[in-house]
Formats: C-alpha cells, structure tokens, sequence
C-alpha cells in the first residue's frame, strides 16, 4: 500500500486548521489504496494554534506534530 505524508507548516492559524484537517481528511480519503499522516508543523505561533495541533494529533494517530519556538 503506497503512503502519502502532508506535510503542513503553521503559523497563528487557530482559527483555520481545524477546517483545514477536516477538507485533508476528506480529501485524502477519497483516494483508494492509500496510507497517509498529516504532519503539522508549528513554526512560533503566538496564538493557540499549538494547542489546536495536540487536540487533533490526541483524536487521529494519523497526525503528529513539531513545534518550533523563536
């Protein structure tokens, strides 16, 4: 089974990731015979957008995160 890796750099996206996930996630299932894991990458955000990060990393194996700070 072939795997896809999206991989999503952040910065004070709060409002919009959520959002976003649910259109990759419907999007990605949609494709047949595949694998796939979302990568958020968290690049210094100043508003809650790691704690949106860990919130669906916590309801879906599929996504893991990294978080810069500055």
């Amino acid at each position: 089974m072939d795997k896809i890796s999206v991989i999503v750099p952040c910065f004070n996206e709060e409002e919009v990731l959520p959002l976003f996930y649910k259109e990759v996630v419907h999007t990605l299932e949609k494709i047949q015979n595949i694998d796939y894991e979302i990568l958020f990458i968290n690049d210094g955000s100043k508003d809650r957008t790691f704690e949106k990060m860990l919130a669906i990393a916590d309801s879906d194996s599929r996504v893991k995160y990294i978080s810069f700070s500055r």
